[in-house]
């Protein structure tokens, strides 16, 4: 990666569910992200034949694979992949994007770059109900596109979040009032203009259009609004990820972070605003001291 080249540094959201927000840092020959600001993934690029790209392509599509993983406390860690990884080309990138994250570090988090958006749409008013997929304007649509709204993986859950406990049925009334004939709509959003006016109160309801935390809030039956409440409060540590949050919403989301110790930890070091230093230092000495008497939390 020479001094020609241009670096690239945005951030995307992980969806569906949300797990937080990915940094990323992106040459032309190697890129690296984290999703906790201590470790990076280190990804390289192979052009795919053009036959093996989308039909009608008659160009290469470039991919990337996971070369390595870098800190600071282990340093650069190979990872055991395909020989093409082994050759000196490969570790010299791998070396120069490194610089490129000690150089870029103290600039995180980055500005969202996701801001084509796919959303669930309620289907008795066609409005947005919960967001499926985001990604760069430019970049390829997934094939198929996702048809129903989830907010957790695997049985457990994931490094940085576990999994709700009422999660079967907040996904169960999704579906339900989502109804049979999915419908779902892309949209392109203007997140500067966005975090502008984060801070400035807004008028209405608390839930937007386009839902703030990736779901809809306003629900007919009270007991499913009192749901979507505890998910919001259950992922808050992560939510506080997101830059396109007003002042009162994140002063909410960080009064709700004593459920999931871990997740704390995992996450602190990305939120772009702390309005309350002392609410996220006592959780954070709380999630230590609960992690030190019970390690699964």
């Amino acid at each position: 990666m020479n001094a020609s080249q241009e670096v690239r540094c945005y951030a995307v959201r992980r969806l569906n569910p949300f797990l937080g927000v990915v940094q990323i840092i992106e040459g032309d020959t190697a890129r690296a992200s984290t999703s906790n600001g201590l470790v990076w993934h280190i990804e390289l690029p192979v052009d795919l034949p053009a036959e093996w790209s989308s039909p009608g392509g008659d160009s290469p599509q470039k991919e990337w694979y996971l070369h390595a993983l870098w800190s600071e406390a282990e340093g650069l860690v190979e990872l055991p992949s395909a020989e093409m990884s082994k050759c000196a080309l490969a570790a010299e990138n791998s070396e120069r994007i490194v610089l490129e994250i000690a150089e870029n570090q103290a600039r995180l988090p980055f500005a969202l770059a996701d801001r084509r958006e796919l959303w669930l749409l309620d289907e008795a008013r066609k409005k947005p109900l919960a967001l499926l997929f985001a990604m760069l304007p430019q970049a390829r649509a997934p094939s198929p596109e996702p048809r129903h709204w989830k907010g957790c993986l695997g049985r457990q859950g994931v490094s940085g979040q576990h999994r709700f406990p009422e999660i079967d049925r907040l996904e169960a009334e999704v579906r339900r009032r989502a109804g049979f004939n999915v419908r779902r709509r892309w949209v392109t959003r203007d997140f500067a203009c966005t975090e502008r006016h984060a801070s400035v109160a807004k008028r209405g309801g608390d839930d937007d259009a386009f839902p703030v935390y990736g779901i809809c809030q306003e629900w007919p039956d009270k007991t499913v609004a009192a749901l979507v409440q505890r998910y919001i409060d259950w992922i808050a540590p992560s939510l506080l990820t997101l830059p396109i949050l007003t002042d009162s919403r994140r002063a909410r989301l960080e009064s709700r972070l004593g459920q999931q110790a871990r997740s704390i930890e995992y996450h602190w070091r990305l939120y772009p605003k702390v309005l309350d230093e002392n609410k996220i230092t006592a959780a954070r000495v709380q999630a230590r001291l609960r992690l030190s008497h019970n390690p699964s939390l």
